[in-house]
């Protein structure tokens, strides 16, 4: 199995980032404190995956040209058992015990299109399934099904480049009302694209393999991610193109023999999925043994981070690593 040592890093990068995010958001609820940590855009390691994905998609649509239909089963059997596990996880919660999720209620639509991956408009406006982590998967199996359609021409990546730009000058100009027709042409697509264009790059051969231009590389777009966070500019901009130069870092400047990062990243999928129930169920824990003040606010955060971590490393070892291992043998994951 051949594996970036540089994209398993910065999937670990991405997913503890926002693991990190929503643990200081939960500390500020509880303890009703700031943390002063707003200016760290947090949650934008999710736009970090989307580069990830379009990158690794477009190595995967090499691999199986011609192929569309074993190309899209591939890419639903590496996804869906373990969403299609904390779904119903979610469901179950808010079935028998209501009061635990935060502004999650039992609603048959939004549960029937959330394992459809179809976009639903939540009471309050959102547009997320029941599991509300699990809007980036919607994304992602709308961009897997689209690379499958566009395999069926000979200029793949060209044909998909073209329709998610349609797509996003449709988002730009008409006046949607619908929920599919707002989320399918959020601009945040362009994302997909960004990491379509390192792909290419890469498989043209412009890897310059170098630890220290790398960690420059990355490090510039960490602090470039920071100074856009709190700009009016749209968020395929403000945390796209960062997130374009931190995959760069790890794909076209990392050198091939980083090691130290393999586990944690192939966790990644299960780090993002299961951490926030392992928050929940951390907070019943720590909040009546931790005082109301910075210091234990700091207790909780680093607590329920590590916590999630553990479960995820038992989930990727225990659940998402036995189901996979049998039925594929991925170039890349």
């Amino acid at each position: 199995m051949l594996k970036l040592g540089g994209i398993q890093f910065i999937r670990a990068f991405a997913a503890v980032f926002v693991l990190i995010g929503h643990a200081i958001a939960e500390a500020e609820h509880y303890f009703e404190i700031s943390m002063r940590l707003h200016f760290i855009p947090w949650t934008r390691g999710v736009d970090i995956f989307f580069v990830i994905s379009g990158f690794i998609i477009t190595l995967s649509i090499t691999r199986y040209a011609g192929r569309p239909v074993a190309f899209l089963q591939r890419r639903l059997v590496r996804i869906l058992p373990l969403y299609y596990l904390f779904t119903t996880l979610m469901v179950l919660t808010v079935v028998f015990f209501p009061s635990g999720p935060k502004e999650t209620v039992f609603d048959l639509g939004q549960i029937l299109t959330s394992y459809g991956f179809l976009p639903y408009e939540r009471p309050d406006g959102r547009i997320a399934p029941i599991l509300s982590l699990g809007w980036t998967l919607n994304y992602e199996v709308f961009f897997y099904v689209l690379c499958a359609l566009c395999m069926l021409v000979r200029q793949t990546t060209v044909a998909i480049s073209i329709f998610i730009g349609l797509l996003v000058a449709i988002g730009a100009t008409a006046q949607l009302d619908t929920a599919h027709a707002i989320f399918w042409t959020n601009p945040i697509i362009v994302e997909f694209l960004f990491g379509i264009f390192l792909a290419k790059i890469y498989q043209a051969g412009w890897v310059r393999p170098n630890a220290l231009l790398a960690m420059v590389v990355f490090g510039g777009a960490l602090v470039l991610l920071v100074a856009l966070h709190t700009t009016q500019l749209s968020r395929f901009v403000a945390a796209g193109l960062p997130a374009f130069f931190i995959v760069a870092a790890g794909t076209l400047f990392c050198p091939p023999n980083v090691q130290g990062w393999q586990i944690l990243g192939d966790a990644s999928y299960a780090l993002y999925l299961s951490h926030r129930f392992t928050l929940r169920l951390t907070t019943i824990l720590l909040l009546p043994i931790l005082p109301s003040s910075i210091l234990g606010s700091w207790v909780y955060v680093l607590c329920v981070s590590g916590f999630s971590i553990g479960v995820a490393l038992l989930v990727h070892f225990w659940i998402e690593r036995p189901f996979l291992n049998p039925i594929q043998k991925p170039v890349f994951t």
